[in-house]
């Protein structure tokens, strides 16, 4: 039994992340190099571009240390509605990522924000910032969908439904922590 824990070989992960990285770099040059070369009419290397690189991004993020788990979900919700909307555009936008992807990544991330909120009872305001920002980018979202001429009205009344549902909820589980935490932020 070890009183002490094993540290990892800083030399040693940072060779690892560098040979990652190099077979990265590789498998996207390879992809790109098959494209151009054997079907330069359909740019599906892009997906495995933009595959990779959320791969990264999710990789790099989650190995930080002191993050916490509603900074993990929005940054995921971000990236993923942004890459969604990225391979749709490649893909020759035909509009599902806008009328099912992002409604389903919102309402989903949006669950999960109240999920964390209400099993952390002690600390709902760590949570609930999140869900506030979370909320605000769903509404955001929202509008924009109801703009477009072409949107599902199902997925968008889902996704509302459920934007709105867990920020009442997040207000009432923790309105008087947040309002105390932003009386001490900005002063008043």
């Amino acid at each position: 039994m070890m009183l002490y824990p094993n540290i990892m070989n800083i030399k040693k992960s940072n060779f690892a992340m560098k040979i990652l990285i190099g077979i990265s770099i590789v498998i996207i040059f390879v992809c790109v190099l098959i494209n151009e070369l054997v079907t330069p009419q359909l740019k599906w290397s892009f997906l495995v571009v933009l595959g990779i690189v959320y791969v990264w991004i999710t990789t790099l993020y989650s190995i930080q240390k002191n993050v916490n788990i509603a900074s993990h979900v929005w940054v995921q919700t971000i990236v993923m509605l942004v890459f969604l909307y990225l391979i749709d555009k490649i893909v020759g936008y035909k509009g599902w990522s806008i009328n099912i992807g992002m409604p389903i990544v919102i309402g989903v991330a949006n669950i999960t924000m109240l999920i964390l909120t209400i099993v952390s009872r002690r600390k709902y305001f760590k949570y609930s910032f999140y869900q506030m920002l979370l909320s605000l980018v769903s509404i955001i979202v929202i509008v924009l969908l109801m703009l477009k001429a072409k949107y599902r009205i199902i997925s968008v009344s889902i996704t509302s439904g459920i934007a709105v549902v867990t920020l009442m909820l997040s207000i009432i589980l923790c309105g008087k922590d947040l309002k105390e935490k932003i009386y001490r932020m900005f002063h008043i």
